[in-house]
């Protein structure tokens, strides 16, 4: 029997791992313009919504059309440093609501108004279900953990609006160091910050074409959040929620103590946590 791989930290997405889309909201809105849905057919639906974004990743050098799925708005200076394949997020949602059974003609206006709320207030902004346990559990492994969010330059602030901030060393935001996942030079930078080789790193993310692409290419192990088991391939990492993730990297990784150490449970990122 081989011997477990080491592993010194783990890194979350911000957006669909750590905080969710707000379906209840999402709900009540396509609701009061004239199409009634409840949250959890959204959210099931929501994985048609990735098959839609990663279908329609192109490669891109600078902004273009496509746009990142985060915590926040779409941002136009979070671009990749070389071409890389970049979604559209309208695509993702609309995807999401043809799944949910939105009648086409209501679509367009539909993803207007849940891009304004994204640019206004947040629409990646509910705490993931078992995403706070599974943080307190990672750090009490003594595990490293930190972010890597394709944002907007409010990740920070919607991850510590769901306090999912605590126990965090740091978010690395695309919009405010100028990458963008699946660029491996977005995960180099986290990697570097905390001084751990990328195969002693595990990378969870919930969207294949930008987490699980990049956090691959730049040498991480990953684990894929896949809810219903029928988004990723079967053969490769996959947990069906935050709740699995704890006992998941126990079965799979020795813990290695790596150097600083990990924050005490409900200590915050503090100043070193923002990007530079």
């Amino acid at each position: 029997m081989s011997p477990r791989p080491g592993l010194e930290a783990v890194f979350f997405d911000a957006g669909g791992t750590l905080i969710r889309l707000d379906f209840e909201w999402m709900a009540g809105d396509l609701s009061s313009h004239g199409f009634a849905v409840e949250p959890a057919t959204l959210r099931r639906a929501e994985v048609e919504g990735r098959r839609a974004y990663d279908a329609s990743a192109r490669p891109v050098a600078s902004s273009g059309p496509g746009a990142p799925l985060g915590p926040g708005a779409p941002s136009a200076a979070a671009a990749p440093s070389g071409p890389a394949p970049r979604g559209d997020v309208r695509a993702y949602f609309g995807g999401t609501l043809a799944a949910a059974g939105v009648p086409e003609s209501l679509r367009p206006q539909a993803i207007d108004r849940f891009l304004a709320r994204a640019k206004a207030s947040g629409l990646w902004c509910r705490p993931m279900e078992g995403a706070r346990s599974a943080l307190d559990t990672l750090g009490s492994l003594g595990l490293r953990v930190a972010v890597v969010s394709n944002s907007d330059g409010r990740a920070e602030r919607h991850l510590e609006n769901a306090d999912m901030l605590r126990g965090i060393e740091f978010v690395v935001d695309s919009h405010l160091v100028g990458i963008e996942k699946p660029d491996p030079a977005i995960f180099a930078v986290a990697l570097g910050r905390l001084g751990t080789p990328p195969e002693r790193a595990l990378f969870v993310g919930d969207i294949r074409s930008v987490d699980e692409v990049g956090a691959l290419a730049a040498g991480m192990q990953f684990v894929l959040l896949d809810p219903f088991g029928d988004y990723g391939d079967p053969e490769a990492p996959r947990i069906a929620g935050m709740h699995e993730l704890a006992a998941w990297v126990g079965s799979r990784f020795e813990v290695v103590p790596a150097a600083g150490g990990a924050p005490k449970p409900g200590e915050g990122a503090g100043t070193a946590r923002r990007p530079a």
